[in-house]
């Protein structure tokens, strides 16, 4: 009798996980986070493999150049083009254009998850 209650319910288990992953991982819709960026890349150079966990996942990247917005609260994905090629003409730039709107800020090494390259 035992024996079949810990069956089903490691059976019960396995067939609630995937449930349960879609559960966790559902709240890294939204994960720009630029000080959480910055901090990762803190006394690194250009191009240094870096990895962290954040929300239950291990985010591994590089830190490179980009532009980070002073206001926090501006609705930022991360995967704007402007967080990325603004630095690139300028280390010493103040703002950028995001979204259409002129945004304040620095440019700073920070994470950046891998992505296919630009031609």
């Amino acid at each position: 009798m035992n024996k079949k209650i810990l069956l089903s319910s490691i059976l019960c288990g396995l067939c609630l996980s995937p449930f349960a992953a879609v559960q966790a991982n559902d709240k890294v819709e939204k994960v720009y986070d630029s000080q959480r960026y910055q901090n990762v890349c803190k006394g690194k150079s250009q191009g240094a493999a870096v990895s962290f966990a954040y929300r239950g996942i291990i985010w591994n990247g590089t830190c490179q150049p980009q532009f980070f917005p002073a206001d926090r609260k501006l609705d930022i994905h991360g995967d704007e083009a402007a967080l990325y090629t603004t630095c690139g003409q300028d280390m010493n730039a103040t703002t950028a254009t995001i979204s259409g709107a002129e945004v304040r800020g620095k440019c700073a090494l920070g994470f950046t998850p891998p992505r296919p390259a630009q031609m």
